[in-house]
């Protein structure tokens, strides 16, 4: 977990209402799944889950929205849940989203100084006129991070404000995503009457939850195998470094399942989750499974085939959706050469496929395990350290927390009296 991320979550900060212990909400909106915590900061004892929704992602395809009737039955089922769990009414949330196809871009912006100390404003100056120089109606920008800071071209700089100089400049990591997608989501979340106050990307909470403090500085890699996609992170130095997405998931194995063994998909993903491995001395040709084929009874199957056969199917699926990562990654070499992943951390659904781990490893010759977020207090009797929820955890970071870089905001120009109008609107919304 960062720096940042963990002082978040051990002490109030902000100045919203959310700084102040009230409850708020993050909305996980994933390729397979919906996910919503409903959480409340406590001062000195990090932050307690009140509530929780979880259910499956009717109307979303790969995280964007394909039946906008059903995608809001499935949001506004998964928000009461956690509603009724917390005794809280949600009006603001953050989203984590997975759709929109994100993707990294860099940009070096840079200031003069004039030999006075460099101050937090500069930061947010620089980053801003980042983001400006990139964003446009057809990709919106979730994310810019300070990648490297220098003065006056010397060494990179951690935290450069009150050294003084001539030159300020900084290279920024940007993730953009499809507007398009994202103004879908924002149209639903406003259909549902919940405004939508920041929204972060899924693979990149997912790493802060699951990350120790010395993978962040060392460099990991975070797979996030969800059902639709499997989203890449990369962090180093701190830093969220870039930023992938493979268009296959657990839900394409699901479907090879289906199709191989010729049955349901809903027999299909059963099976997957008893016996699915990548791993062939998890099994061998006599042990049998059997399997309710198209047309049979689900209490009276007719089919039978070995285990051996199940675990062909998924780690065909598997091998190729490691080998589409790794394609991605190849295509920033030179980024990675300068800050290499040291070992990788999975995430997702995906995760929790037997063996994976091992062959994780030995596709991409580094450590890798499987990552559980730890730093949500759930109430007694609850776990909620699932790999699946890491995106709804990690966002439950960034919504207190403050990453060093500048969050997603929806702008919009706005005249003086609608302006005025905006806030009187807020304080009724506040008093009423």
């Amino acid at each position: 977990m960062s720096k940042a991320v963990a002082s978040a979550w051990r002490s109030l900060v902000g100045s919203g209402p959310w700084g102040r212990g009230a409850a708020f909400g993050v909305l996980d909106i994933g390729s397979s799944k919906l996910c919503c915590y409903i959480a409340r900061p406590r001062p000195g004892r990090g932050v307690q889950l009140i509530g929780r929704g979880y259910q499956l992602a009717e109307g979303i395809k790969a995280g964007e929205i394909v039946d906008a009737e059903a995608a809001e039955t499935a949001i506004l089922a998964t928000l009461h849940e956690a509603e009724q769990q917390a005794g809280e009414t949600l009006r603001e949330i953050v989203l984590a989203v997975s759709g929109g196809r994100p993707q990294s871009t860099y940009v070096r912006v840079a200031s003069q100084l004039h030999g006075r100390a460099v101050a937090e404003s500069d930061i947010r100056l620089l980053l801003d006129r980042a983001r400006r120089a990139v964003s446009t109606p057809e990709r919106e920008v979730l994310h810019v991070v300070p990648l490297e800071v220098t003065i006056d071209g010397g060494r990179p700089l951690k935290d450069p404000c009150g050294l003084s100089g001539q030159r300020l400049e900084i290279v920024a990591h940007l993730v953009m995503a499809t507007g398009t997608a994202l103004r879908n989501l924002l149209a639903c979340l406003e259909r549902c009457h919940i405004e939508v106050k920041g929204i972060v990307c899924a693979s990149y909470a997912a790493g802060l939850a699951c990350l120790a403090e010395d993978e962040l500085e060392r460099g990991c890699l975070v797979i996030e195998l969800g059902g639709g996609i499997t989203g890449l992170a990369c962090f180093a130095g701190g830093r969220l470094t870039l930023v992938e997405q493979v268009p296959y998931g657990g839900d394409h194995v699901t479907g090879d399942l289906a199709y191989g063994l010729s049955t349901s998909r809903q027999h299909a993903e059963r099976i997957k989750n008893l016996f699915g491995s990548v791993q062939f001395r998890a099994c061998d040709d006599n042990t049998r499974i059997e399997v309710p084929l198209l047309g049979d009874h689900a209490d009276l199957p007719t089919g039978e085939v070995p285990r051996t056969r199940v675990t062909e199917i998924v780690r065909a699926r598997v091998e190729e959706t490691l080998l589409l990562a790794q394609k991605r990654l190849q295509e920033h070499d030179e980024l990675l050469a300068a800050r290499p992943p040291r070992s990788i951390v999975l995430t997702g659904g995906g995760s929790q496929l037997e063996g994976i781990e091992e062959l994780v490893q030995e596709m991409f010759r580094l450590p890798a395990r499987c990552g559980r977020p730890g730093a949500l207090q759930a109430p007694p009797g609850r776990m909620e350290d699932t790999p699946c929820c890491a995106a709804a955890a990690g966002a439950v970071g960034l919504t207190l927390g403050d990453d060093g870089g500048l969050g997603w905001s929806e702008q919009i120009e706005v005249s003086i009296l609608s302006s005025r109008l905006a806030r009187l609107g807020q304080w009724f919304k506040e008093n009423f």
